[in-house]
């Protein structure tokens, strides 16, 4: 579905979301990569102890230990803005993250993908895109029925 299809208050919402979201990036620095990360299935030893699925805490664990890699190989702890939706997969009962990371244009994406599939499942990190612009990349995940936003410390428009 495109964005000029859904209702025009969505639209509009999606619209001011994503320009915010640009102008908070803009002032810090820049967002450089979009990632969609998402988590395998567990294994059977990890059903076996009664845990099936991968719940909002545990991801919530996996999002904060993969800020803090990418801040360790820096050098530089809470300093890489971020802006990340969490969005549930009903089809597979689990939720995954959208993100716009900014501050890591030095590093070497494809390292973070194979960092992420060694510990929690499939990542996809994309060079950010800045004439789709932030709404294209999050709001659309934000607005949903189920939908979780958060930001960096620090990170504000102002």
């Amino acid at each position: 579905m495109s964005l000029n299809s859904y209702p025009q208050s969505d639209y509009s919402l999606k619209e001011t979301w994503g320009q915010w979201l640009t102008e908070v990036g803009d002032k810090a620095g820049g967002w450089d990569w979009w990632a969609t990360l998402t988590f395998r299935d567990r294994t059977a030893d990890e059903i076996a102890r009664g845990w099936t699925k991968p719940g909002w805490k545990y991801t919530q664990g996996a999002w904060d230990t993969f800020l803090e890699q990418i801040e360790a190989s820096k050098g530089m702890f809470g300093t890489v803005p971020w802006v990340r939706g969490r969005e549930y997969q009903h089809w597979r009962g689990v939720p995954h993250f959208h993100a716009l990371i900014g501050g890591v244009r030095d590093l070497r994406r494809m390292d973070w993908v194979d960092w992420w599939f060694e510990h929690y499942g499939i990542a996809r990190i994309l060079p950010y895109d800045r004439q789709l612009g932030a709404g294209y990349y999050i709001c659309k995940y934000t607005v949903k029925e189920f939908g979780d936003i958060q930001f960096s410390q620090g990170l504000t428009k102002d």
